[in-house]
């Protein structure tokens, strides 16, 4: 299938490699999708932890902060389309595996960067390096699964696929921050380490029985022909995940300077809301238009990062963290599903990676960029932009749906 599809294929691809395959289980989705509840926790448990590590441990600027909660995300962009071929081109399974043994190797530079004493430079160096294994393990992880769950349940569940991922990703958000800092300020950095080790065998464990499915044949594409079909979609969600990469950043920055209480809730109830969102609403990603969906979702964020910039108080900061978190739910599996629709069954896995990463360039770039915002201005201006960012989101994808 060309990549140039013609709008009655873009409607409908539901030939026989778009279906479940007939040796495919009810319990694997929902055993893959705790595998990634697993996986992530160890990603959510130290995002709330570090910018404080960093800041007031090792006493670096918030573009120091922003440098290591963005690397992260910068390593999984640039091994996106690496991760991408493996899931399409050898196995998905073992991309799968692949990024969880990379999540053991992560633990050993967080153990070596924060419980050893090597001084300030040398630490934040070890800590920057396994930022970067951890961005590299996500890669793998989230292309192979994605892959993996789109060749064993078909096109005709993907929704369903994408909106549990997503609920897993972010249900691991809300309990992982709040339990990050609980370990961190009661048994220091090294109980993280431990999580981070012991959570990555048992997804290990959950995942290894589960069969691998074969690599499916066809003419192979560029990876530019692969992004100039698939940018338009990436830059709306990069848009949106301005958002999340200022609340994942900043917040606990931001209630810290404003001697407000209770930051861990307000990265929790960002993922409580989106998780909600997620388990009452997912379903309409399979039943309704993708971009009418995602200019609701994209129109709730702006209101929730416009509430956390004018907030005097934490509660309503909570607040705008939680309609933020609401907006950011169905953004990704909405846009996702309708490239799915398009896309080539032999590179799936690489269009997602692909499409994945415009939101990890979101969090590359704004991280470090806001932390230098935040130097010359203030926590709550990066709300701001980030709103307009978001507006900015709402009108492409509003044009994008005048032109279906």
């Amino acid at each position: 299938m060309r990549l140039c599809l013609q709008p009655s294929l873009e409607v409908s691809m539901l030939s026989s490699e778009s279906q479940p395959l007939k040796t495919t289980q009810p319990w694997m989705m929902i055993v893959m999708v705790l595998a990634v509840f697993l996986c992530y926790l160890t990603i959510s448990a130290p995002l709330a932890v570090i910018p404080i590590f960093v800041h007031d441990s090792l006493n670096i600027n918030n573009f120091g902060v922003g440098v290591a909660v963005g690397i992260h995300f910068l390593a999984t962009v640039l091994t996106r389309p690496y991760a991408g071929r493996l899931s399409d081109n050898v196995s998905s399974k073992r991309a799968t595996l692949q990024g969880i043994l990379a999540l053991l190797v992560t633990a050993v530079f967080y153990y070596l960067a924060t419980v050893l004493s090597f001084g300030t430079t040398v630490s934040f160096i070890l800590l920057l390096v396994g930022r970067i294994c951890h961005g590299y393990a996500e890669s793998l992880l989230i292309s192979g699964h994605i892959a993996w769950g789109l060749s064993l349940f078909g096109q005709q569940q993907a929704g369903r696929l994408l909106s549990l991922t997503g609920m897993a990703i972010f249900g691991a958000l809300a309990v992982g921050a709040p339990i990050g800092l609980t370990l961190f300020n009661h048994f220091g950095f090294s109980s993280l380490v431990i999580l981070l080790l012991l959570m990555p065998v048992l997804a290990f464990a959950l995942y290894f029985p589960i069969h691998a499915v074969k690599v499916h044949k066809g003419a192979p594409l560029a990876l530019k022909q692969v992004m100039a079909y698939v940018w338009k979609y990436g830059l709306i969600l990069a848009l949106q995940g301005v958002g999340f990469a200022c609340i994942g950043t900043f917040i606990v920055l931001y209630f810290k300077a404003q001697g407000w209480l209770y930051s861990e809730f307000a990265l929790a109830s960002f993922g409580v809301a989106f998780v909600l969102v997620r388990i009452f609403a997912g379903h309409s990603t399979d039943h309704y238009s993708g971009y009418w969906i995602a200019g609701i979702s994209l129109l709730v964020e702006l209101l929730g990062l416009s509430v956390i910039f004018i907030a005097p108080n934490a509660q309503l900061a909570i607040v705008g963290t939680f309609l933020t978190g609401m907006g950011c739910s169905l953004v990704y599996p909405a846009l996702g599903v309708e490239l799915i629709k398009q896309a080539p069954v032999q590179v799936r896995g690489t269009a997602m990676s692909v499409y994945s990463a415009f939101q990890d360039i979101s969090y590359a770039v704004c991280a470090p960029l806001f932390g230098l915002i935040a130097l010359q201005f203030n926590y709550a201006t990066t709300f701001m932009l980030a709103a307009c960012c978001v507006a900015f989101g709402w009108i492409l994808n509003w044009r994008m749906a005048r032109h279906v």
